[in-house]
This record gives structure tokens, sequence and C-alpha cells, in this order.
């Protein structure tokens, strides 16, 4: 008797998701939820003197990863992704860069926005359909 280690079944005995198979992710962020983010999100900015662009740009990246999905070589949709990352683990990160960008002058933020990315993503999983 064969058995296939490289898939999940499911109910109709099509894997899900395979753990070396090439997959493709497809992205449904829209522009009008991207629009409408930035519009709130600067508000928050102007309010908090500034502060509210350091939690902007998780929750940008957050509310993309979240909207993206996995898809097989077929085009269908097998997981989710999914930005696991919590607001104290924010809060920690943004403290120490916060102090870093006043100490450089606003420069610090440049390397803060792909610090935040690569946060993103290490805490990002996909969860099967």
């Amino acid at each position: 008797m064969s058995e296939n280690n490289n898939a999940s079944p499911t109910t109709n005995n099509e894997p899900t998701i395979k753990p070396n198979a090439i997959m493709k992710f497809e992205c449904e962020y829209t522009f009008m939820e991207s629009l409408g983010y930035i519009i709130i999100w600067a508000i928050i900015s102007i309010l908090t003197l500034g502060l509210g662009t350091f939690f902007a740009i998780y929750y940008f990246y957050k509310n993309i990863i979240n909207k993206s999905f996995a898809l097989n070589a077929n085009g269908k949709k097998v997981g989710r992704l999914s930005c696991q990352i919590d607001f104290t683990e924010m809060l920690g990160h943004i403290a120490i860069w916060i102090l870093i960008t006043i100490v450089t002058f606003g420069i610090g933020f440049l390397f803060y926005i792909f610090r935040t990315l690569r946060l993103c993503i290490n805490k990002t999983v996909v969860v099967p359909l």
C-alpha cells in the first residue's frame, strides 16, 4: 500500500497544501481599502503628532498579508495568509524604533519601514482553507 506523505487529505480526496509544492500568492487588497486606510491613518497620525505613523505601517502590512491567499498549481485557493503579530509585540518594537528615529533625526524611520515588513513576514503563517 502506497502512502502519500506530501498531502493532507480533504473530504474530496484532493490535497489541500503540499509541503514541497510550488505555490503562488494572490492578494485581494483593493484600491478602495488602501485609500480608506490611508485617510484614516493620516487623521490618526495628525492627531497623535506623528506617533500614529509607527503603528500605521504595521497595520498596513498586516492588512495586505491577511488579504492574501496561497494558490496551488491549478490556481485554486488552498490557504490564507495570516499575520500573527499582536499589539504587545508591536509596542516593544515601536518604542525602540521611535528612540532610534529621534536620535538619528528621522533617518532611522527609513530602516523602520523595512524592519516592520520583515517582522510581519516572520510572524505570518499559511492557514489551510
